[in-house]
């Protein structure tokens, strides 16, 4: 096999940007405090048991509380959703206060307690079922405890590093 240069990150992004996936805000509550963010890395994993997945940034601000849970919600966003995707995708979220979910139409989700973000498409609870190194991130793998459809209507989507619908 030929010696190949080393494979550049933004090229890697360029190129699995051509992959169009749905947009979720992962959610937890921890010491009465609400987190959120903005993933496009959720999935289905298993029907038996109900098993799904998505991968966060060890440096993102959801991280130790997700961690520290242990349990965890998905609002799947519909295609108007695109300002809430773009909040929760904001490192520096200002004004904001300690509560990331303040000023968003949400509700408990009625087994974890981890905010719902009203409007979306469907939303799910878990308790975390394992956690995975994968690199920069943890890949996280949970039980679904509870399940909603939510809103008829399009998706939103992420491609080709932007939104579509």
């Amino acid at each position: 096999m030929p010696d190949r240069s080393p494979l550049s990150r933004s090229e890697y992004r360029h190129v699995v940007s051509r992959f169009a996936t749905g947009v979720s805000v992962v959610s937890t509550i921890l010491d009465g405090r609400r987190h959120g963010l903005t993933v496009n890395s959720f999935t289905s994993l298993s029907l038996d048991p109900l098993l799904a997945m998505f991968a966060c940034e060890h440096d993102a601000a959801l991280h130790q509380p997700l961690i520290g849970a242990g349990a965890w919600a998905v609002s799947i966003l519909a295609a108007d959703q695109q300002s809430t995707s773009a909040y929760f995708a904001t490192r520096e979220r200002t004004g904001t206060g300690p509560d990331q979910f303040d000023g968003w139409a949400s509700r408990p989700g009625p087994v974890t307690g981890a905010p719902l973000l009203d409007g979306s498409l469907a939303w799910l609870e878990f308790r975390t079922w394992a956690t995975y190194d994968g690199g920069d991130h943890t890949i996280v793998v949970g039980e679904v405890v509870s399940m909603q459809a939510g809103a008829d209507g399009p998706p939103l989507l992420y491609f080709r590093s932007d939104y579509r619908a």
